[in-house]
């Protein structure tokens, strides 16, 4: 029992860190509550001093199948909305966010995104040239690749078409 138990405490850190990294941390400590129910019943049985029943193995076994097929159908849910590319895109989004910010050629750049319209990204603000303009869009289209909205070009610069 000892065995089983610190195995599947293992299979289901795994998978707290394989949900995290594709999800995010909030929605995986949901999913991680739910998997490690089994593990404190299990745990509960194995510092009781009584002897435990085989009807109390079974009942552990009902509910470690709940917790993985619960777990297993809120991951495909998550899946099936786009949780994961959501996720992904606020990665890119703030990992972009963070080069644009740190450079000084952008300092007059500001950069936002909203999650309606698939996840529109708006750059606003004003650059020295048109080079420094198509080296930020390079950099928006190679840095942020999972944004289905598009992106507002709101950034000018000296000589900038009007539209």
């Amino acid at each position: 029992m000892r065995h089983w138990t610190i195995a599947y405490l293992a299979i289901a850190i795994w998978m707290f860190g394989w949900l995290a990294g594709r999800f995010g941390f909030a929605p995986s400590l949901f999913a991680a509550i739910i998997l490690l129910t089994p593990a404190l019943f299990a745990w509960r049985m194995l510092v009781s001093k009584r002897e435990t029943k085989r009807r109390e193995y079974a009942y552990l076994g009902f509910v470690a199948l709940l917790a993985v097929c619960g777990t297993t159908y809120v991951v495909s849910i998550w899946i099936e909305t786009g949780l994961d590319r959501s996720a992904m895109f606020d990665r890119e989004f703030h990992r972009f966010e963070n080069y644009v910010s740190s450079l000084s050629v952008y300092a007059n750049v500001k950069v936002s995104y909203t999650h309606r319209k698939g996840g529109r990204v708006y750059l606003h603000g004003n650059v020295q040239n048109k080079n420094i303009h198509d080296a930020l869009l390079r950099n928006y289209e190679g840095m942020v690749r999972n944004n289905l909205g598009g992106f507002h070009d709101g950034v000018d610069y000296p000589g900038k078409p009007t539209e």
